[in-house]
């Protein structure tokens, strides 16, 4: 019995806290965390269900019965709630004083009649389907995932504790600065008044250090997640000793809301003027205008530099936290597959620049663990060499692409297509023709060379691992210029793991013909 109604608390909490969250999106149109908790769970809700279904079920039969068994239930259930939470944190967490009809504010007949409703309507059609569906998982099983249900839950409230312990205590020293600023303030007037010099100046430097304490304080209160998301999820909440203080916190999270807003809206516009730009009548056309050759080259260079970096920085953080020379040429520190991957991503997803994120992100997973997939797949049939394996991480791809990464370039392509690209896109647009078609030329000529050096250097590698000796001069160069132990320094991931075999059928069709008799 213990088993199917701790289920039950689980289950309805976490009903419970989607319906919160569906009512608050329909009402101030975004997602807000409607819980006391952290987590996807009410547990006033759950609470609600199993103490109705315990002492409503021998009236299951009778509707009207359970209408006013679970209004009453639920109703008092919630002015408890109320009233412990307020006694405890001293702070009233919703407040239905203007509601009609309600007591202390905790309750109200509207929500009484909502209690009464659910409670009749879930005991007698919702919770026998529960209980069955407790029953499918074998109980050893179902115990250990309430034991971790029940840790995770304790680990919650416990946070949350804190959290508004934290929270009192900051809106107390709120309280005591400003009496501190406004006892200064009256100081600093009085010395003012009796022209006292040295009272004067004793009172700026209180009043100084009070404000700095203030602003301290609020900085503090502003950057805590806890405490912010505490403040969305209960608009109404009241301190009973600090609530001028509390108002004065909630203003001003909404000013940052607001100035959030404003950003996101300067963001979506820096985006709309890069990749839809529009010239006036008569006006020329700046370097890299649009997509073109020219920006879509520096786009390919800044893509290397940056994935070089980016590289490096990974090979210090991984054990054994050393440097490591990842680039993909001889010369330069460039990794090719970053900079192709966003010239990809560029051509791919530059007309989803203004749809939601989580899109975005999916459109660059696919598109970069595609493109991964395929540099992996060329440089073997090239060169009968590979630079990273996966075979051994979950969810990955013939060794080629695996989910980690995948999720890596979903990321690095949202803040691509939302952030850089519209600063890169101006930057390059900024610089002068005739500079910007120089440089343009004369680093075409030098990556061309660059990595026909490098596939040069890498094949006469492939060259000398199948045992054939150098006959010509050109062989003679890489030998000697890129022997085995500088290309292992350049290239220290690379791995030679032969050629790809082709499948059965394609070679069966590249077969020679027997001529004929």
């Amino acid at each position: 019995m213990l088993y199917t109604y701790l289920y039950c608390f689980f289950i309805y909490a976490f009903l419970g806290w989607c319906a919160e969250v569906l009512y608050a999106a329909a009402v101030e149109k975004r997602f807000v965390n409607r819980g006391f908790l952290n987590g996807p769970v009410c547990p006033i809700y759950g609470v609600g269900v199993a103490l109705i279904a315990l002492l409503m079920g021998p009236f299951s039969g009778n509707l009207l019965a359970l209408f006013i068994g679970s209004m009453i239930l639920g109703s008092a259930l919630e002015w408890t709630a109320g009233f412990l939470l307020e006694k405890i944190f001293r702070q009233k967490w919703w407040d239905y004083s203007n509601e009609p009809h309600n007591l202390n504010g905790y309750v109200c007949l509207k929500f009484s009649v909502l209690w009464g409703f659910a409670g009749a309507v879930v005991v007698r059609f919702i919770v026998p389907s529960t209980s069955r569906l407790a029953h499918l998982m074998p109980q050893p099983l179902g115990w250990v995932l309430l034991a971790v249900l029940g840790g995770l839950l304790i680990a919650d409230l416990s946070v949350t504790v804190v959290s508004i312990i934290g929270l009192n205590r900051k809106l107390k020293m709120l309280d005591l600065v400003a009496a501190r600023l406004k006892a200064d303030s009256d100081k600093l007037g009085k010395g003012l008044f009796e022209h006292a010099a040295s009272a004067k100046k004793r009172a700026e430097v209180m009043q100084l250090d009070a404000e700095k304490l203030h602003e301290r304080y609020e900085q503090a209160l502003h950057s805590n997640v806890l405490h912010r998301r505490l403040l969305k999820a209960f608009p109404d909440l009241k301190s009973l000793r600090h609530n001028e203080q509390l108002e004065a916190l909630r203003e001003s999270i909404d000013v940052f809301r607001r100035k959030s807003r404003d950003a996101s809206i300067r963001r979506n516009q820096a985006a709309i003027e890069a990749y839809e730009p529009h010239l006036n009548e008569g006006q020329e056309k700046p370097f890299g205008y649009m997509i073109c050759y020219e920006k879509l080259f520096w786009i390919f260079m800044a893509g290397n530099v940056v994935g070089c970096f980016l590289e490096t920085v990974y090979a210090l953080i991984l054990p054994p936290h050393q440097f490591e020379l990842r680039v993909s040429v001889v010369l330069g520190p460039f990794i090719l597959v970053y900079g192709f991957g966003a010239v990809a991503i560029t051509l791919f997803l530059r007309r989803m620049y203004n749809q939601r994120d989580v899109l975005i992100f999916i459109a660059s997973m696919v598109v970069g663990a595609t493109f991964e997939y395929f540099c992996s797949f060329v440089q073997q049939a090239a060169f009968g060499t590979v630079s990273w394996e996966y075979s051994d991480s979950p969810f990955n791809v013939g060794g080629r692409t695996n989910l980690m990464y995948s999720v890596f370039w979903g990321i690095l392509g949202l803040v691509w297509v939302k952030d850089l690209y519209p600063v890169v896109s101006r930057r390059i647009e900024r610089t002068p023709k005739k500079l910007g078609r120089a440089l343009t030329v004369f680093f075409t000529v030098f990556m061309a060379v660059d990595m026909a050096v490098s596939a040069g250097a890498v094949y006469r590698q492939y060259e000398r691992v199948d045992g054939v000796p150098a006959t010509n001069s050109v062989q003679e160069f890489f030998d000697r210029t890129f022997p085995d132990e500088v290309l292992k320094v350049i290239y220290p991931h690379m791995q030679y793991v032969g050629k790809p075999e082709l499948p059965e059928k394609l070679r069966e069709n590249q077969a020679i013909p027997e001529p004929a008799q």
